[in-house]
């Protein structure tokens, strides 16, 4: 089973059904942006019954505190409460919730947060709800691991930079979709598309902050090219949540940050000897899906 497509930019309250419901291996990640002055928000996974089998509750006027609970048959059950605190009023999160035979696991900013006792069946899940004083950029729900070919989301702990080999060449219809966090004071990070025989780079994206440069180039031979700069804003921020989609549209890359499109990079070599993936510098993976 393929990872649906993720969802850009919805609208708060959200609220969307899981298709193929939740099995064990199963993950939930969102995107978004906490308010200025947010008192409060939660992400619920609401059954068929319209019980909430998981309400994750970060409360920042109370002391900024962490409530999960459950709600069976309207009443709710005892709360737990989580005084690690890792969301910030006006600040960007990632939130990674991982569903286990045992429990809800949840990572926030590619940090293990809590885990999260089933109390009802998870089996019986059918919806996800996030509501309160947040902007949402993107909700993905991820197939379980095991019902999955495909390589399975990245997820935080490894060495950067990062490197995978795709399965197959990249094709003409190919997708990457990456998450993370950049770093505060961070001076640039790259993503890079290659062949790892001739490691000809095929695709160099190199945002820069100090120099306020969105640089693209193509590596042949061990010789860069002419470098492609312009664009119309920097859409990635130090100390900041990302997200950026490369997809392959005929003749040239697409490339596109939080459904938006930043720009297309015409192909300079054949696109399908690609067939690895790099990503290196000032970055915090939380997501990588090929």
């Amino acid at each position: 089973m393929a990872m649906s497509a993720p969802i850009y930019n919805p609208s708060v309250p959200f609220q969307s059904a899981i298709l193929g419901g939740i099995t064990e291996g199963k993950r939930v990640t969102i995107q978004g942006q906490v308010h200025s002055h947010a008192k409060k928000f939660a992400v619920n996974f609401i059954c068929y019954n319209n019980d909430i089998a998981f309400h994750f509750n970060p409360r920042f006027d109370e002391g900024n505190v962490i409530v999960c609970n459950t709600m069976q048959m309207k009443s709710w059950g005892s709360e737990e409460r989580k005084s690690n605190m890792l969301f910030n009023r006006n600040t960007y999160f990632d939130i990674s919730i991982l569903v286990m035979g045992h429990a809800f696991q949840v990572t926030v900013n590619g940090q293990y947060l809590l885990e999260y006792r089933h109390r009802v069946s998870y089996q019986t899940i059918q919806s996800l709800q996030v509501t309160g004083d947040l902007s949402l950029s993107c909700v993905t729900f991820s197939p379980s691991v095991d019902m999955s070919p495909a390589p399975p989301p990245y997820t935080p702990g490894y060495v950067m930079p990062f490197q995978a080999a795709f399965t197959s060449n990249f094709g003409k219809n190919g997708k990457i979709l990456i998450m993370g966090n950049i770093l505060p004071g961070a001076d640039r990070f790259h993503v890079n598309l290659l062949n790892s025989r001739t490691r000809d780079i095929h695709l160099h994206i190199n945002p820069r902050f100090r120099e306020g440069a969105f640089v693209r180039n193509t590596q042949n031979r061990g010789i860069w090219g002419p470098e492609e700069r312009q664009i119309s804003y920097m859409p990635f921020h130090p100390g900041h949540g990302f997200q950026l989609e490369i997809r392959n549209e005929g003749g040239s890359f697409g490339v596109y940050s939080s459904g938006a499109k930043l720009f297309n990079y015409v192909h300079r070599l054949p696109f399908n000897q690609i067939d690895m993936i790099e990503i290196g510098g000032d970055v915090i993976l939380t997501f990588v899906q090929y």
